[in-house]
C-alpha cells in the first residue's frame, strides 16, 4: 500500500510547447496562480513563476537547456512543469530526454497563428510518443466573436489529428493566458480564470500516470566484460530500466543473434549469466525476453552542438561517416540526409537516417551521441526503423 501512493504522488514531468512569444511562460504562471488556490504550490512555496529568471540546466558537460521549472499539486497528481527559454532550448531537451518529458500543453498565439516552431514542436512530441498533449489557444485580446480564433482552431486541430491526436485526447482550451495572470480577484470561475481552471481539469483528467522506470523492461547496457569461465560470464553495467534478480531469465542483445539465458548472481554493477566465452562483448545489452531488437538502420533526429557547447566546429554532410556512441561503445554509421539538405551545421537539428555497421540494440525514443575523430558534436534520438 505505502508503495502504491508513493508511485501515485511521483511528480509527472510535463512541458510546454509553441514558438517563442507565444505565452508559454505567461500560462504557466497564470497556472501557478490558479493552482495556489485549488491545490498546492511546491517551488519555494511560490506561485509567482514568471518573476522567476531561466536557469541553464546541464545536460551533458558543456551542454545545457535553460528552463524554468514549478512543481505544483491538484487533485491528488503532482506535476513537475517545464518552461524552456527558447525554441532550441525545446528542441534540446526534446531530443536529449533530459528532463524525460512524458507530457505537453502545446500553446499558440491567435494572432500569429501555427508557426513554423510551434508545429516543429507538437510533431516532435509525436515522435517522442507523448501520450498526452493538451492545447491552449491565447486569444491575446482577440474578441471571442472574431473568426481568427476558429480559423486558428480549425488549422490546429488538422495539426493535431496529422499528428496522432484528436480532441478527446488532446482539446483545444481557448483563453487570454495575460487576462488570466493580472486578474486581481480570487473568484475561480471568472472569465479570466475559468479557461485556466478547465485547462488543469484536462490536465487532471488526460495526463498518464507517471512512469516508474523500476516497472518498465530490463535494460541494461554491457560496458565490461570482468571475467568468464566455461559456464558463464560476469559483465559490468548500469541498469537503465527494469530490474535484475537471480534466476531471472534474460536476453543478450546486439551485436549478432539474440542469445537466451538467465542471472547466476547480481553484485552492485555485476551481474553473472549463464554463457560460454567470446558470447558476449561490450556494446550488447542485457534484457527482458522478447522486448527490444538489435538493428543496424533507423531513423533519428540529431541536434549539432554549437562551437560553444563543443568547443569545435564540425557540420555533418551527405554520405558522412560519423560514429555513433550508444551502449558504452562507438559504432561506425553511414549518415543519409533528407533530400533538400546536403549539410548540417553546428547549433541546427534535422531528421536522418543512419545505418549501422553493425547492429546494436535500440528501439524507438533510444538516446545516442553523435562523434567524429573522437570528438563529441551531438546527440540524437531514434524516431523509427527503416
Amino acid at each position: 500500500m505505502t508503495e502504491k501512493k508513493e508511485n501515485t504522488h511521483r511528480g509527472l514531468p510535463i512541458c510546454t510547447l509553441g514558438a517563442d512569444g507565444h505565452g508559454k511562460t505567461t500560462l504557466t504562471a497564470a497556472i501557478a496562480k490558479v493552482v495556489a488556490r485549488i491545490g498546492a504550490i511546491h517551488t519555494n512555496g511560490n506561485s509567482d513563476f514568471e518573476a522567476q529568471p531561466p536557469i541553464s540546466h546541464p545536460i551533458r558537460e558543456g551542454v545545457g537547456i535553460a528552463y524554468r521549472t514549478i512543481i505544483y499539486e491538484t487533485s491528488g497528481k503532482l506535476y513537475t512543469q517545464i518552461d524552456c527559454e527558447t525554441h532550441l532550448d525545446v528542441v534540446k531537451m526534446l531530443v536529449s530526454g533530459s528532463p524525460p518529458i512524458q507530457g505537453g500543453i502545446w500553446v499558440v498565439n491567435a494572432v500569429e497563428g501555427v508557426t513554423s516552431d510551434a508545429e516543429a514542436h507538437l510533431r516532435l512530441a509525436s515522435q517522442m510518443h507523448f501520450p498526452t498533449v493538451l492545447s491552449f489557444l491565447n486569444t491575446d485580446d482577440v474578441s471571442k466573436d472574431d473568426e481568427l480564433l476558429d480559423i486558428c482552431q480549425e488549422e490546429m486541430n488538422e495539426l493535431l489529428s496529422e499528428c496522432g491526436w484528436n480532441e478527446e485526447t488532446a482539446p483545444i482550451i481557448v483563453g487570454d493566458a495575460r487576462k488570466a495572470l493580472e486578474y486581481k480577484g480570487a473568484k475561480i470561475t471568472s472569465t479570466q480564470w475559468q479557461p485556466i481552471v478547465d485547462l488543469i481539469f484536462a490536465m487532471n483528467r488526460a495526463m498518464p500516470t507517471p512512469a516508474d522506470t523500476a516497472r518498465l523492461p530490463l535494460i541494461m547496457p554491457i560496458y565490461e566484460i570482468t571475467e568468464e569461465t566455461n559456464e558463464s560470464v560476469s559483465v559490468r553495467g548500469d541498469i537503465v530500466q527494469g530490474q535484475l534478480a537471480v534466476g531471472q531469465a534474460v536476453d543478450i542483445v546486439g551485436k549478432g543473434d539474440r542469445i537466451k539465458t538467465r542471472v547466476l548472481s547480481t553484485k552492485e554493477d555485476e551481474v553473472c549469466v549463464e554463457s560460454e566465452p567470446d558470447w558476449l562483448s561490450v556494446g550488447q545489452v542485457l534484457c527482458t525476453p522478447k522486448t527490444i531488437k538489435s538493428h543496424s538502420e533507423f531513423a533519428a533526429l540529431i541536434y549539432l552542438l554549437t562551437h560553444e557547447e563543443s568547443g569545435t566546429h564540425i557540420p555533418l554532410i551527405e554520405n558522412d561517416r560519423p560514429d555513433i556512441y550508444l551502449w558504452g561503445i562507438d559504432m561506425p554509421a553511414h549518415l543519409k540526409l533528407p533530400e533538400d539538405l546536403s549539410l548540417i551545421t553546428p547549433g541546427d537539428y534535422t531528421h536522418v537516417n543512419l545505418t549501422l555497421d553493425f547492429p546494436l540494440a535500440i528501439e524507438v525514443g533510444t538516446r545516442f551521441e553523435v562523434k567524429k575523430m573522437g570528438t563529441r558534436i551531438g546527440f540524437g534520438v531514434v524516431t523509427g526503423m527503416a
